[in-house]
């Protein structure tokens, strides 16, 4: 019964997808099981997508959700082979305890029969980032890179992992790294989905650090190692050179002689068909062959931007030696070979990144005007559902103790400018009882905010404060109080 009332509702959107659904996947040489699945799969997207939504807030549209994975079905999804447990087929999974596993390259997919799994996989064929992330460094982009596609998977499953269109209830054995999830929650919630890489010169300068340091324990990328070990000597060996200020000239003066020479020989090359093919053939036999220049006309281009590089390094060379410059290059090579030398520190950031979260959110909330008290609403869901992150095994964001005092002032802050705006009812004129009773706001599992009443009745100096979704009795708490004065009946929201 309960399930015919959904299908009703959700009539004309099933409706819609499913015939898009169905024409791809007529073009498609699935088996009648993975066409199932797929159709089930869509069907548990569109039946949770509503509380998942609602409980989050930073969420692409329905739409916009469905659609991007039926693009990546329609697209780059060739083939879908479902194994069963403990079989022959399934060997491989289970030997390198996997539930599935994705060849990008021939559009391949072999997984467990599970609509949760099946999603993850199909996003894991267009596992990318499609912001274009600008950093201090060049050694940060690709860990960036690497942690918000990750995260923006682990995000996106979120809707069949966690929500089934009647509860939510976060399933910690199927986050594949809470470390991703984590950053990448914070990011968005700040940020959003489309830009978040961005923030606070502190907050980047955390996420940076945990991004690097996750990517060099996860990646056996020996390239990128090696590179960020050379960074590292160098730019210490830099710093070393400001210590001596006519060494560091005459070293920077040499530079400038070398990056000139480079300049004559771009020179000459441009400026000769024959020198010009004798650089094309020398650069191409070196590269191997994903790497390889196109034609002598991208070479052209390729030499131009080097010329323009070195005329930029040949600036910086006379920048620096300026005394203005090169006490703030000082101080700029200095802080960035500290954060160098974090990253190779046994420190954990999560902490540090909560608090600089709440610091954000805080200013944020004090800006909010009357006249945008919905901006106000999104902040007690999204600070809501920040709480219940998780940040490893077995603790959520709220449960880490040294947080509380942040976590207060930022609760707090909310509770009185939503009733002096007037979207919560103010049942009492003691701030402190007021806080004890609506902080459990931020810890309800009550999908929907708005449909929460609040219960009281005080006998023998407690108070019993009982907290209902609708008319369905979800939790309660006792507060010890001498005397008090009090709504019996609150409806939270006016």
């Amino acid at each position: 019964m309960v399930e015919n009332k959904i299908l009703s509702k959700l009539n004309i959107n099933i409706k819609d997808f499913n015939n898009q659904m169905e024409k791809i996947l007529e073009n498609k040489l699935f088996s009648f099981d993975v066409k199932n699945l797929l159709l089930s799969m869509l069907y548990k997207i569109e039946n949770a997508y509503k509380d998942y939504e609602n409980v989050k807030i930073e969420v692409p549209s329905k739409k916009k959700f469905i659609e991007n994975i039926l693009r990546i079905i329609k697209e780059k999804t060739l083939n879908i082979f479902l194994v069963k447990p403990e079989t022959a087929e399934a060997e491989e999974l289970e030997k390198n305890n996997l539930k599935y596993m994705v060849d990008k390259g021939n559009g391949q997919i072999i997984c467990f029969q599970n609509e949760l799994v099946i999603l993850t996989a199909i996003l894991k064929l267009d596992e990318s980032y499609n912001q274009n992330i600008i950093t201090d460094y060049d050694y940060i982009a690709k860990p960036i890179q690497d942690l918000l596609a990750k995260g923006k998977i682990i995000s996106n499953v979120e809707v069949l992992r966690d929500f089934n269109g009647w509860s939510w209830n976060i399933v910690r054995n199927e986050i594949k790294d809470f470390d991703y999830n984590f950053i990448y929650q914070t990011l968005i919630l700040l940020n959003g989905e489309k830009n978040a890489y961005s923030g606070s010169a502190k907050l980047l300068n955390i996420v940076n650090k945990m991004a690097i340091k996750k990517y060099i324990s996860l990646n056996d990328d020996s390239e990128y190692i090696e590179k960020l070990k050379k960074v590292i000597e160098q730019k210490h060996f830099r710093l070393n050179l400001f210590g001596d200020k006519k060494e560091f000239i005459n070293t920077v003066t040499e530079e400038k002689k070398e990056y000139t020479k480079q300049i004559e020989k771009i020179d000459r090359l441009l400026n000769n068909n024959e020198l010009l093919k004798s650089e094309y053939y020398a650069r191409n036999e070196k590269l191997p062959n994903k790497e390889k220049i196109f034609s002598v006309s991208y070479l052209v281009n390729i030499l131009d931007k080097e010329r323009k590089d070195l005329l930029t390094k040949i600036d910086e060379c006379n920048r620096v030696i300026l005394p203005k410059e090169f006490v703030e290059q000082k101080t700029k090579l200095e802080e960035e070979c500290e954060f160098l030398d974090s990253i190779s520190e046994e420190k954990e950031y999560v902490t540090e990144l909560i608090k600089e979260f709440l610091k954000i959110v805080k200013d944020r909330v004090k800006d909010i005007k009357e006249e945008n008290k919905n901006e106000l609403i999104k902040w007690m869901y999204k600070i809501r559902y920040y709480r219940y992150v998780p940040v490893n095994e077995n603790e959520n964001v709220k449960d880490i103790k040294s947080l509380q005092k942040d976590f207060k002032e930022v609760i707090s802050l909310i509770i009185k400018t939503a009733q002096k705006f007037k979207i919560w009812d103010t049942f009492t004129e003691d701030e402190n009882l007021s806080y004890e009773i609506l902080k459990e706001i931020f810890d309800t599992k009550i999908i929907y905010l708005q449909n929460i009443n609040i219960q009281c009745k005080y006998e023998d100096k407690i108070l019993h404060v009982e907290y209902y979704d609708d008319n369905v009795l979800e939790s309660s708490k006792t507060i010890n109080i001498d005397s008090v004065k009090i709504k019996k009946k609150i409806k939270l929201f006016i």
